[in-house]
């Protein structure tokens, strides 16, 4: 049986029996399977551990947007063409081709923020990558990163990994989140390895000792010995890039049909595992003694009203964390206040000089000035946003992720007494919807039309009282706006937590809702149970059949 067939035999089943878990995995299957043999090998890891200037390093020119803050999730593919040019691909089906150059416009929180633009997808060819024929390098800022946009494009892009390169810094110890995000690529592909970047950052022994320390975590917690490519992109540490090409091209581009073949089987093992746990279920219960049965049906309603309780538990986290994050953007911010308010007032004072006219004119240029002045320090300030507060949505998913697994565990443990069966379930994985990045915009700086009097005051009588009353002003719009600011993000944060508990409470619900469905039509379903297993069993057969062939 060839992949296709196994991949229908699989979505046959899940459809019928609405094991809806499994879609979006099945999707990512699917679309592997339509893209003729591209392995498309994805750079992964956390913000700031060197991912897009490893990739403009092994491109041999910047062509990846490297900034101080994570890029949106709009996903770039990278791979050879003959002729040096991007395609930017909409999710409304249109598509335009630009120049490699910009690039920043459509991929970049900065140019495109919220993907406002709608881009679904970039596809950037370069003349260069002729070696590496046959395979595309995926840039996806938002997997790695602390955000990740929640679009559709974006959203479960993990599954469609090909091979994967999980970037670890050397300054950064190998993490819990590189073990979380490892554990999760290790479902979707066996093509991985770790590649060490800023290895110029220390010194020869040091590099061995991180090595070893990463191989060794590595190892002990999933039981896998993966390579370890130190990597630099600075001079002198050519030795380095040599062999991150080499493992490229050996292990991947070498024997692409066959390296292509084997992810995709891996994949499909993947899906048949998980749809043989949901039936197993179905079948256990089918077997099982009609008062058991009936037991782990009172079981599973009772689980049904206990939802309420998990949603106030949820609840009570999310409050909990809505006010630690308003409270802690308010310090935040507002720390910022003296100096920002010293830098306008210095500014103010070498603009004032040449500040001729009467009262009107001279408060409008002021307005103007200090609008455009204050804006731009709010902007060079709104970025800290993620810096300050990204903790609390780390936080709110590992916390939400602890409350799932709870309930996963419990219905586990009721289903095992009831039925005698290890049942794991569907993987939760709570997508983190990157927040609204505030507009900064100042307020009027007048609260009344100081122009209606300007005709009743001599300007040369006024004018130090003016200019002081215009330094004041300084100090009160800084600290009016930064709370503005930090309320706006603490806003926007907030809203990024509700959605992870949105997220949460409706995997909690799906699930309970499949096994009931399940549980429920096991009796008389239990031949089509029994034959969706078997077809189960054959195609899994067939499919480590083809991978030794």
């Amino acid at each position: 049986m060839n992949l296709r067939a196994g991949y229908e035999t699989i979505k046959r089943i899940c459809s019928s029996f609405r094991i809806d878990s499994l879609k979006a995995r099945l999707a990512a299957v699917a679309e592997g399977l339509s893209g003729e043999g591209v392995v498309d090998v994805a750079v992964l890891g956390q913000f700031k551990a060197g991912k897009s200037s490893f990739l403009n390093s092994l491109f041999g020119k910047e062509v990846v947007p490297v900034h101080v803050l994570p890029a949106t999730s709009v996903v770039t593919r990278i791979g050879f063409g003959q002729q040096e040019h991007a395609v930017v691909r909409h999710l409304s089906g249109k598509s335009e081709e630009i120049a490699t150059a910009r690039l920043p416009e459509f991929v970049t929180e900065k140019e495109n923020p919220e993907n406002r633009k709608q881009v679904s997808i970039v596809d950037v060819e370069l003349p260069g990558l002729e070696s590496y024929r046959g395979i595309r390098f995926v840039d996806t800022p938002g997997l790695g990163s602390i955000f990740s946009h929640n679009t559709q494009t974006s959203m479960d892009w993990l599954p469609r990994v090909g091979g994967a390169l999980v970037a670890v810094s050397v300054n950064h110890p190998f993490s819990q989140e590189d073990m979380a995000l490892l554990s999760e690529v290790f479902l979707h592909t066996p093509e991985v390895a770790i590649l060490l970047t800023k290895a110029d950052l220390v010194t020869e022994s040091e590099l061995h000792s991180v090595s070893e320390f990463t191989r060794q975590q590595v190892a002990h917690h999933t039981g896998r010995v993966l390579p370890i490519l130190p990597f630099s992109i600075l001079p002198g540490f050519d030795v380095f890039r040599e062999e991150v090409r080499e493992y490229l091209r050996h292990r991947i581009v070498a024997g692409r049909e066959e390296r292509f073949h084997g992810i995709m089987s891996h994949k499909l093992r993947t899906l048949t595992a998980e749809c043989c746990s949901y039936l197993n279920l179905a079948k256990a219960a089918s077997e099982a003694a009609g008062k058991a049965r009936e037991e782990l049906k009172r079981i599973l309603a009772r689980e049904r009203e206990d939802l309420k309780s998990i949603r106030s538990e949820v609840g009570v986290q999310v409050r909990d964390l809505n006010t630690q994050v308003r409270t802690t953007a308010g310090e935040r911010y507002h720390a910022h206040r003296g100096e920002v308010a010293d830098r306008l007032q210095r500014a103010l004072d070498a603009e004032l000089p040449a500040w001729k006219g009467n009262l009107a004119r001279t408060s409008r240029r002021f307005q103007e000035w200090l609008t455009e002045n204050l804006e731009s320090e709010l902007s060079d300030l709104s970025g800290r946003g993620e810096e300050y507060l990204s903790g609390y949505l780390l936080n709110a998913q590992t916390s939400l992720h602890r409350t799932v697994r709870a309930f996963q565990d419990r219905v586990a443990k009721e289903i095992e007494q009831a039925l005698g069966l290890t049942f794991e379930g569907a993987s939760f994985h709570a997508a983190i919807a990157e927040p609204t990045r505030p507009n900064i915009r100042v307020g009027k700086i007048f609260a009344i039309s100081i122009d209606l009097l300007w005709f009743l005051i001599p300007m040369g009588l006024v004018r130090s009282l003016v200019f002081r009353h215009f330094r004041n002003r300084i100090t009160w719009e800084a600290e009016k706006n930064l709370s503005r600011l930090a309320s706006q993000w603490a806003d926007a944060v907030n809203a990024s937590i509700d959605d992870l508990a949105r997220q949460a409470m409706a995997f909690v619900t799906e699930e309970l809702s499949t096994i009931e469905r399940l549980v429920a039509g096991a009796e008389d379903g239990s031949p089509d149970i029994r034959n969706a297993l078997e077809e189960l069993e054959s195609t899994e057969r067939s499919n480590l059949s083809a991978g030794r062939a």
